[in-house]
């Protein structure tokens, strides 16, 4: 295989289409049409440095001489992050070009020939910026006569010995008893950056990427001095020759919080839980204040429960009152106050008290996240062609062979397959072997083979078997591949643009397979029919095709490819969360039809384009479950969004279709700044309605949801209500926040709320995924039990 490496390329009409894992099938079973025969394989020995393989060329022919660099010499880059390439002509020459590997140069300062010899018609340099560092092949070429080239190649390795700046405008803000926020301006660099170096008090240093220019300091003891400094670091690993350096005193330890006792308060991530003991003698109702705006106002027996957490009947003075407060703002100070009214209307006592809801919990803490995007920078920059990140260096096996460059980062003894197709672009099936897809291959689920994506092979955190997820990560022009475990590669991701990082996707599929076979087969399975739209998309594909084999689809541009991806990421998610939950779940054609129905209503709605079904890229999507991500209760709801989107099919009226792609609203600004308060469906405007007339242990509900801007009737639509659980009140305020927290969904970000009316019916929880161009990953992910 090594001796025959092929390359072979998708069409560009599959604008996205990819293989999520190994494309190994019997090849008995394979027949390609003559239309989808791939091109011919083009061999790596036809490509060297600099050549056009159209026209005939001499390796080292008198009619060029390259003068520098020379050969195995170590050559450092300028303060412009260039090198010098020098030599002379010979008189029957031309110029044509110099290049470092992919980076070609035309522009030439041509002199004097050496003095004394006749031959030799001018000298040449010119002045390049390597596409990395370490070793590097440098071509010069120069056409000796008509239709004939003559070439020099000279291997060298390329150093930078010069460190970037320091670090200015280091200062510190936001200091707490325990906390302070450090922050800095950007340091320059003659080639490049890989990142920042944070160490406090002399402890390990933390790194950050390039464009993350900000370091939050936790777990410290109020009123303690502290010293933090900040270094850049730059692709060849130089440090600031001077570190930037700041002191500062954390505060005081504040005073407990003002709380009037027989209040309690318990704050969880997306709300609260407010509770005191009644004194139904003198007591008929409550009226309480969110940050000093009303929140609502209920009876004595309306939210009254027993020692058991149920209804209270009668409610006495050892009952609870229990109020849920939600949906709240993760890590946000609220003051609450609770007024407990007279029947005729007079307070009769007053309760008062403030907190600060929790703060979601990533999967992959940002410092792990951060380090492994900063250092895989810095690999690609330095010349490695792998970086295995921290937490899965146990589980991938280096190649034999491979040179370390630092820590994790390694150059592979062969990476000629895929150094043929980095930087990535198009849509690319490799039918080659190296060191390095051999490593993919030996990491990948048993009988399949790996994905470089950036979006594509993180599938789903619970969705890829597969120990590792590797990506392609370029950066300041070079390529290295990152294997990292797969939520630790859903996060680095998602810094890419702050990592100053490239980032695209190839697929690497199974060895002895002719691309073009593969192809025409992927047509006639995922495309056995034109892809139309009559008022709804034609889906190519049924809910019990095996998605962890084809996984993503496309046609005409693309044109519905995100859609297809929508679909199969419900399908497989619940399917998986359904095995693993042991939930009486499973498709069948029916709900499969209703389910491409109400994607398509959605995506339609998120295209704003009547007619026109198809999601954007890295669109969001919300899927509700009759159980929150966390597997608390909140069946009640999940329906009551079902219901309030139609019951499974179209929305009824066919106005609401808009609440398929609302867009987050933080605090509730959207309805506030119209002058509507959380309590609104209580005031007369809005009355009757479902929730005016009070059922002990139930609150009211509403859709679309209040931290959206569509909520109350901002649409147009009169926002549906509907009496549930006051249990439910909690587990979907904390559904919201994680979802808005874990997939970064900030400030009027705008995303798809998708119900599932079967999903819900059958018990399941509820997830989150973003789709991109390379495929679609969960970002709020079911918890396992």
């Amino acid at each position: 295989m090594a001796d025959h490496r092929r390359t072979r390329y998708f069409s560009r009409s599959l604008r996205a289409t990819a293989l999520a894992v190994a494309l190994v099938l019997p090849v008995t079973l394979i027949s390609a049409p003559p239309a989808q025969a791939a091109p011919e394989a083009v061999t790596e020995a036809q490509l060297p440095a600099c050549a056009d393989p159209s026209v005939p060329e001499d390796i080292n022919h008198a009619s060029i001489r390259l003068e520098g660099p020379t050969a195995g010499s170590e050559v450092a880059v300028d303060a412009n992050g260039k090198i010098a390439i020098n030599g002379y002509l010979h008189k029957q020459a031309t110029m044509v070009d110099v290049s470092i590997e992919k980076t070609t140069s035309s522009s030439f300062t041509f002199g004097p020939p050496p003095p004394g010899v006749t031959n030799w018609s001018a000298s040449w340099t010119t002045s390049m910026r390597p596409p990395h560092l370490g070793p590097v092949q440098v071509c010069s070429r120069a056409q000796r006569e008509p239709g004939r080239y003559a070439k020099i190649l000279r291997d060298i390795t390329v150093v930078d010995l010069i460190p970037p700046s320091n670090v200015p405008s280091l200062a510190v803000g936001t200091i707490t008893a325990t906390s302070a926020k450090v922050t800095w301006g950007a340091a320059t660099d003659n080639y490049g950056l890989a990142g920042y170096e944070v160490t406090v008090d002399g402890g390990t240093p933390q790194r950050t990427t390039v464009g993350t220019r900000s370091y939050s300091i936790t777990g410290l003891q109020p009123t303690s001095n502290h010293t933090v400094s900040v270094v850049a670091i730059d692709l060849a690993g130089n440090r600031s020759a001077t570190p930037a350096r700041a002191s500062f005193t954390t505060d005081a330890l504040p005073p407990p919080p003002d709380v009037d006792a027989g209040l309690t308060l318990d704050p969880d991530e997306g709300g609260a839980t407010a509770s005191w003991h009644p004194d139904p003698t003198k007591e008929a109702s409550y009226r309480a204040y969110l940050d000093d705006q009303i929140y609502d106002q209920f009876s004595v027996e309306q939210l009254c429960e027993d020692g058991n957490g149920n209804v209270a009947n009668p409610c006495t003075a050892d009952s609870v009152i229990k109020l849920p407060i939600e949906p709240l703002e993760e890590y946000t100070p609220y003051a609450f106050r609770v007024e407990a009214l007279r029947a005729d209307g007079t307070v009769a006592r007053e309760l008062a008290g403030d907190f600060t809801t929790m703060i979601h919990v990533d999967e992959v803490s940002p410092a792990t996240t951060q380090t492994t995007a900063s250092e895989t920078s810095q690999c690609a920059g330095a010349g490695g062609d792998f970086y295995i990140a921290a937490s899965a260096r146990s589980t991938v096996p280096v190649p034999a062979g491979s040179t370390e460059v630092f820590l994790g980062c390694y150059r592979a003894s062969n990476s000629s397959c895929l150094d043929a197709f980095l930087p990535p672009s198009g849509e690319k099936l490799l039918d080659c072997a190296d060191n390095i897809t051999d490593m993919l291959f030996a990491v990948a689920p048993s009988g399949r083979g790996p994905v470089i994506s950036s979006v594509d092979a993180p599938q789903a955190r619970l969705l890829v078997p597969s120990p590792v997820a590797p990506i392609a990560w370029c950066a300041s022009g070079a390529c290295a591949t990152l294997l990292a475990p797969i939520a630790e590669t859903v996060e680095v991701v998602a810094v890419a643009p702050a990592a100053a990082a490239g980032i695209s996707w190839i697929v690497v599929g199974a060895a002895g397979i002719g691309i073009g076979l593969v192809l025409g087969v992927l047509l006639a399975i995922l495309f056995p029919s034109t892809i139309g739209v009559n008022g709804l998309i034609e889906y190519p594909i049924e809910h019990d095709v095996d998605f962890d084999t084809f996984d993503n689809w496309g046609l005409d541009e693309g044109e519905w490819y995100n859609s297809l991806k929508v679909y199969a990421e419900v399908i497989k998610t619940t399917k998986l969360v359904a095995d693993q939950r042991d939930l009486d779940f499973a498709w069948d054609s029916s709900e499969d039809s209703r389910l491409k129905r109400i994607i398509d209503a959605a995506c339609t709605a998120q295209r704003g384009t009547q007619g026109k079904a198809g999601c954007d890229d890295n669109v969001i999507v919300y899927v509700p479950g009759a159980k929150n991500y966390r597997g608390a209760d909140m069946t009640e709801t999940g329906r009551h969004i079902v219901t309030a989107m139609g019951d499974g099919g179209f929305p009824q009226p066919p106005t609401r279709a808009v609440w398929f792609y609302p867009a987050r609203s933080e605090g509730g600004q959207a309805a506030r700044s119209r002058g509507y308060t959380r309590s609104w469906f209580s005031t007369p405007q809005f009355m009757p309605n479902a929730c005016d007339v009070r059922v002990p242990g139930q609150t009211c509900d509403e859709f679309p949801f209040w931290s959206t801007d569509q909520a109350v009737d901002l649409t147009g639509q009169l926002a549906s209500l509907k009496l549930v659980s006051s249990a439910e009140s909690l587990p979907q305020g904390n559904d919201l926040s994680a979802f808005y927290g874990k997939c970064k969904v900030t400030n009027e970000t705008k995303f798809i709320v998708l119900p599932v009316k079967p999903w819900v019916e059958a018990g399941g929880l509820s997830f989150a995924f973003k789709v991109s161009g390379g495929g679609a990953s969960l970002c709020m992910t079911p918890v396992a039990p």
